[in-house]
């Protein structure tokens, strides 16, 4: 396995630092050789996190064959300990699993990952056409926010690069691959801005947001159940008010649980 660490300096505002905690988060992303979590491989790995100093270190971890898949999540899984909270562009749906079953399938059994995930992409994919974006990918969310990168490749692309890496041991193509997954890492606290901006906007309406029937109903059992959790109605979404009106009918009263599922809207 090859291990590359590298500090950068972000200049980010401390209101949208403070207001998210952003200090005490793990921002990572990952590449693979495929979708299929039990045959293709985690082969890159980007975790990053603040130091006292301010900066964001990135530490990488990349398979330079396919038998260092074991060891590359070995060393995540030391480096991940103790968040417990991780950060990624849209993680919850591909990241998350695929590390969990790779894994299973290289017999680490004592990974104990952070307890919330922070996927930047659920929270501003409701959004994005009020910003102005036609899509709600990574790179066009980085655009909107003046950022340029250096690399120039996309997930797909660095599957076809790794390929050719395993058989000629490209130091270049190596990099290329690296710069892709580190700029996606560098990028995530930056992206903090536009999540900043949907929260302190008064004129973000979600696109699937409650009905004025679920609005009604969900305050109306709140009320008669006695529950006196702050929800901000504004930014809930229809399936999140369901499923909030499905446990109070069921009699789950358990706030902390209830307000979970409110500020995860998705």
């Amino acid at each position: 396995m090859f291990g590359l660490e590298r500090d950068s300096k972000l200049t980010l505002d401390n209101k949208i630092l403070d207001k998210y905690n952003m200090k005490s988060i793990a921002y990572f992303d990952i590449e693979t050789t495929g979708f299929d979590k039990e045959n293709d491989i985690v082969m890159l790995i980007s975790l990053g996190w603040f130091k006292e100093n301010g900066d964001l270190h990135i530490k990488q971890y990349y398979a330079e064959d396919e038998e260092d898949e074991k060891s590359l999540l070995e060393a995540f899984k030391d480096d991940i300990k103790g968040y417990n909270i991780w950060c990624s562009y849209n993680g919850k749906a591909f990241d998350e699993p695929f590390i969990k079953n790779r894994m299973i399938k290289n017999k680490i059994y004592k990974f104990v990952p952070p307890e919330e995930h922070l996927d930047l992409y659920r929270l501003i994919r409701p959004y994005y056409k009020q910003l102005g974006l036609n899509r709600c990918n990574l790179k066009s969310v980085e655009k909107y926010i003046g950022i340029n990168r250096l690399d120039k490749i996309d997930g797909g692309k660095s599957v076809e690069l790794y390929e050719k890496y395993l058989s000629t041991k490209s130091e270049k193509i190596k990099e290329v691959i690296m710069l892709h997954n580190y700029e996606d890492v560098l990028n995530l606290p930056k992206i903090f801005k536009v999540v900043f901006q949907i929260d302190t906007g008064s004129d973000f309406a979600r696109e699937d947001s409650i009905t004025e029937k679920q609005l009604s109903y969900l305050k109306y059992l709140l009320d008669k159940n006695k529950i006196g959790i702050e929800i901000n109605f504004n930014k809930i979404s229809k399936k999140a008010a369901s499923r909030i009106i499905d446990n109070l009918i069921k009699g789950m009263y358990d706030e902390k649980k209830l307000l979970e599922i409110a500020e995860n809207s998705y």
